[in-house]
């Protein structure tokens, strides 16, 4: 753990090193012993640095654009490395970006990664980001020729990116867990020579043995910008006629900013520089079938793959020709609360836009997919479902075949498991829509997304730009979300994230974003400079009874407990980011104090007193009653020991086990109804709490705890009730700093009462 005695030796020691390096850049130098490797494309080139026992080898693969790079030696550290180094010199500033997509364990120390090196001698000064099979990053540097080499760390495991940037006479190590959202681990001011080379370095850490490394996606840019966008996704027509096409698609990602697309027509490019993700293709020829793609563009050129083609007919006329009607609907599933359907598409002489799925004649809903989860359902009821397809024009089929299906009786389990939507990126907070959409964030990769009719939309809701921040396996990033009340006619969406502010310190904030039709932008910024750190930065957040948006932050590293410092508090602010005047501390936004790292926040049902989750120290976490004004402890206190006068105590604490409580929710509905839920990272189970009452305050015993699908889904991060009394919650296991890399997963659980 990197504490903030370290960063700021660090940093310091980083100050101190202020020679530059020379404008002229990266100049042609004499190399000695040098091997060309007929193996890999120019300009790159080989060499065993050090004389490691073990010659070390190198390949590449153009079909899969894949490095793979075999290095031994004692180390990349000390005075002296031994290691193989495939390089090429480089002039002027730019970055290097590779995905160390594999790393064989020759020693749990062994590395590979990235570096600029000054020479190619073993004690040569250098900056490298390498990774380690069991201790994660590092970010290494030698500032002088023999000198002893020094680093910074932290825990991840591969595959992982990594990018090295020079501007000036800085370089900077940046990491990643996609490519396209970058946390900076580290950054250094050195003197070198002018003649600097540029490559992979692979060491095995053991004299005896070959680590081999495979590499993707290496780019070696002099601009700094060196990774093109993510191809455009989702290309779809949404009319078409006898001379037009209107066509749109997924916006596509990129590390620094998408500037445009191209768009093609049967291979060739039609229309430049489009910046908006539709566009309507005018002047076709009638009755003719016509193949589009289209490809992204950043503000340096890269020039992303492109999209998977969309071929499509325009009509000889009008079209008035409705699909026909869809066939062999069958169920695929039921519990006691939904119907999964499934049907054969239909067919149109255009092409069919959308699915409308009928229960009792009433809709249920629409897809463009050709099964759906009918949820809502009573248990032991049978209903009739039907479905219909729709063209562009608008014509609607004729209806299915009608399919009875009566729903399972109530289940002595409460609640059935059903996985809404798999592969995620670290989830962390969820919320509804009064229209049943489930929005929710991902932490690392910045985006908000969206599940409607039991669909996940492959296109985010946004995807935080600038100055968004977040270092993998840490604990910031994009947390906290919730809608507003009046979503329905305002659709104002709230979001917590973190961010780097000019003076290049990491902060949270808290800001409302505006959403149409699932795409939102940023409308307003609400509160800044809330203090931000690798861990502890809180996150969750929510909007209370009274319709005051409540959130919390930690208090990592710092024992200021003051009214005059932010971490470590709870919030409440009006919904357009002013102070309310009944607050406790007058003209202040802070609720509540000495917190060490709030992460859950739900109301009870009826009295709408306040409990919040909290990580403790050594186990300790806590379960809190939150009283407006009142001191909970921290940094003094936490756990049994805050009897204390002006604290106020837990109304339970883990002792002796480690829960690591994230978000927590009271269940309005079913045999659980008045229970608490609290999700468990460390735990890996859902917690439920039977809240008592004694001498008017709530009460929790340590007898009456039940422990939810431990190990089922391993670390739990949020859980939400819907409306229609199902739970929602969502793991964290991909991208989490203690997490296996088991994909992540939004769970319903459907209710069987």
């Amino acid at each position: 753990m990197i504490t903030r005695s370290k960063i700021m030796a660090l940093s310091l020691c980083f100050c101190m090193l202020l020679a530059l390096l020379p404008t002229s850049g990266f100049a042609e130098a004499e190399v000695e012993e040098e091997t060309v490797a007929a193996a890999v494309p120019n300009p790159w080139k080989q060499k065993n640095i050090g004389s490691p026992a073990i010659t070390g080898s190198a390949s590449y693969d153009p079909a899969a654009d894949q490095f793979s790079v075999s290095g031994a030696g004692t180390d990349i550290w000390g005075k002296s490395d031994q290691f193989n180094y495939m390089y090429q010199p480089w002039t002027g500033d730019g970055a290097i970006i590779a995905l160390v997509s594999s790393q064989t364990n020759s020693h749990d120390f062994a590395k590979a990664g990235i570096m600029i090196r000054e020479t190619l001698n073993a004690d040569s000064k250098h900056v490298d980001l390498l990774l380690t099979p069991s201790n994660g990053f590092t970010f290494q540097y030698r500032t002088e020729t023999g000198g002893t080499s020094q680093s910074v760390k932290i825990a991840s495991t591969s595959p992982a990116w990594v990018k090295l940037e020079r501007k000036g006479n800085v370089i900077k190590g940046y990491v990643s867990n996609n490519g396209l959202n970058w946390g900076d681990l580290g950054n250094l001011t050195l003197n070198m020579n002018a003649s600097l080379y540029v490559g992979l370095a692979v060491t095995s850490h053991n004299v005896s043995s070959l680590s081999t490394a495979t590499f993707d996606k290496v780019k070696v840019n002099a601009t700094g910008d060196v990774f093109p966008p993510t191809e455009p996704t989702n290309l779809q027509a949404n009319s078409v006629t006898d001379t037009t096409a209107k066509i749109s698609w997924t916006a596509s990602l990129d590390d620094v900013g998408v500037k445009d697309y191209d768009l093609y027509k049967d291979n060739v490019l039609t229309q430049a520089n489009v910046t908006a993700t539709t566009y309507n293709f005018t002047g076709l020829t009638p009755d003719t079938t016509y193949n589009f793609t289209v490809k992204a563009k950043d503000a340096a050129g890269n020039i992303s793959n492109a999209s998977s083609p969309l071929t499509l007919k325009t009509t000889t006329q009008t079209d008035t020709q409705a699909p026909t009607a869809p066939t062999a609907l069958i169920s695929s599933s039921q519990t006691s609360s939904s119907v999964n359907l499934n049907w054969t598409a239909s067919t149109d002489n255009v092409s069919v836009y959308e699915y409308d799925i009928y229960r009792n004649d009433t809709l249920a809903g629409s897809t463009t997919t050709t099964s759906f989860n009918v949820t809502g359902l009573t248990a032991n009821t049978t209903y009739n479902f039907t479905v219909k397809a729709r063209d562009l024009a608008g014509n609607i089929s004729a209806a299915s075949n009608t399919l009875s299906v009566k729903t399972n009786p109530a289940s002595s389990d409460p609640y059935t498991p059903e996985v809404v939507a798999n592969n995620l990126e670290t989830p962390w907070a969820i919320d509804f829509a009064p229209d049943g959409r489930i929005f929710f964030t991902e932490r690392n990769s910045g985006r908000v997304r969206v599940v409607v009719n039991g669909n996940l939309k492959s296109t985010p809701v946004i995807t935080l730009g600038s100055p968004f921040y977040y270092m993998p396996k840490s604990e910031g990033g994009l947390l906290g979300l919730a809608l507003d009340p009046n979503f329905s006619t305002n659709h104002y969406i709230y979001i917590y994230h973190s961010y780097k502010t000019s003076d290049n310190k990491v902060a949270n904030r808290v800001v409302r974003l505006k959403e149409n039709n699932n795409i939102a932008t940023v409308d307003k910024v609400l509160i800044t400079n809330l203090p931000g750190a690798v861990y502890h930065n809180g996150g969750r957040l929510k909007i209370g009874p009274d319709n005051k948006l409540y959130f919390g932050d930690g208090n990592y590293g710092n024992k200021d407990d003051t009214l005059t410092y932010l971490g470590g508090k709870m919030f409440r602010l009006n919904l357009d980011g002013t102070i309310p005047s009944d607050n406790p501390f007058g003209d202040s936004p802070i609720y509540s104090r000495g917190h060490r790292n709030p992460q859950g926040l739900a109301w009870q049902p009826g009295t709408n007193r306040l409990f919040v989750s909290e990580h403790g120290e050594s186990s300790k976490d806590e379960i809190n009653f939150i009283q407006p004004g009142n001191n909970y402890g921290w940094p003094k206190y936490e756990g049994g020991n805050q009897n204390q006068p002006g604290i106020t105590p837990p109304l339970i604490y883990a002792n002796g086990t480690t829960w690591a409580p994230s978000g927590i929710a009271f269940v309005t509905q079913g045999p659980w109804a008045g229970n608490l839920l609290v999700t468990n990272l460390k735990g890996k189970q859902i917690i439920r709490m039977v809240i008592g009452e004694q001498n008017g305050k709530p009460t929790i015993k340590s007898s009456e705890l039940n422990y939810l699908f431990l190990n089922k889904y391993g670390r739990i991060r949020d859980i939400v009730e819907a409306p229609d009394g199902s739970l929602y919650f969502v793991t964290s296991n991909n991208g989490d700093k203690n997490g296996d890399g088991t994909p992540d997963k939004l769970v319903r659980l459907a209710p069987n009462f």
